[in-house]
């Protein structure tokens, strides 16, 4: 399949007919859901329904089966909002998965502010924060339907748990079908002396930035957020004077760049535009949700500015 006819799918569908196409030549592949519908699943449904189970609005129960299926062998996915299925099911994924190594993939729909009119239970922005510091769990945050699609790949290789934040809509390719992947993050734009690092949805907002204003700064994918390649994003890294953390979460890749800054002593002035740590007891969509909070352009510009002179 081309870039192209990828690229125009929702993330959901592309990443989910991936799924389709693996479980439809691996009959280890179970899918399972706390009562949440995707259309891009609804063929697995009916062509194979032994191999679906919609366990209800029970996720912790749900991590628990998935991990005994693993145990014998099965190769579960698990989906629901990105929220239920990562901090709801905290202490199931820590102990009966990351501990036993299970090859359990689990798929958070929804990042950032994407349900932002559901509320503050939907939001999913300290899932990255929180599922990160817990061992043998990878983590992948693709930002468009291209990547999406090769992750559902990626992630029934691996041999131990796989979170996936997948968002929603229709959005530019920003990857291709010939990258590999494997360093984990991708150069966006070339630039100067400053770069931006950022990941999921804001890469996008991050390059319209870079194309709309007359300098010349980089752009970082990063996608794949556990294990970080800290080696090749050292190297990367260290070329600027100047580095911007653009995010939609708390705690996460600002967090992580920053370690790295400090892991291999980066001379350089280090900035974040991101979400603090708190609760957001708000309802609105997310262009709001970014505007209200400062995730927009209009700060990124008074931070790129402020990291130039200070």
């Amino acid at each position: 399949m081309t870039d192209g006819v990828i690229a125009d799918k929702d993330i959901r569908d592309a990443f989910f007919d991936e799924v389709y196409e693996i479980g439809s030549r691996d009959k280890s592949v179970i899918i399972m859901s706390n009562d949440m519908d995707v259309v891009g699943l609804q063929r697995f449904k009916g062509n194979f329904p032994d191999r679906f189970i919609n366990v209800g609005v029970a996720e912790q129960n749900m991590i628990n089966v998935a991990a005994g299926l693993a145990s014998c062998g099965k190769k579960p996915l698990v989906y629901g909002i990105t929220s239920f299925v990562s901090l709801r099911c905290y202490e199931q994924i820590k102990f009966n998965l990351c501990s036993m190594k299970l090859p359990v993939v689990i798929v958070g729909m929804g990042t950032g502010f994407s349900f932002g009119f559901d509320g503050p239970t939907h939001h999913a922005i300290h899932d990255i924060g929180a599922i990160r510091v817990l061992p043998e769990i990878e983590i992948l945050n693709p930002s468009d339907a291209v990547s999406a699609a090769r992750f559902a790949h990626l992630a029934f290789g691996v041999t131990k748990p796989v979170y996936i934040r997948i968002d929603k809509g229709v959005v530019p390719a920003l990857h291709s079908t010939d990258e590999d992947y494997s360093a984990g993050f991708k150069l966006l734009r070339k630039g100067g002396e400053t770069c931006i690092v950022s990941t999921g949805n804001l890469s996008h907002e991050a390059v319209k930035f870079v194309d709309s204003i007359d300098e010349s700064v980089a752009v970082v994918d990063v996608y794949r957020l556990k294990p970080i390649n800290k080696l090749f994003l050292h190297r990367l890294l260290d070329r600027f004077s100047r580095i911007i953390v653009f995010e939609e979460n708390a705690g996460a890749l600002s967090t992580i760049v920053s370690e790295i800054i400090a892991k291999y002593s980066i001379s350089c002035r280090f900035k974040s535009v991101s979400l603090k740590n708190k609760e957001y007891l708000y309802y609105g969509d997310r262009a709001w949700f970014q505007d209200y909070f400062g995730i927009n352009k209009s700060n990124l510009l008074k931070v790129l500015d402020s990291c130039a002179y200070d």
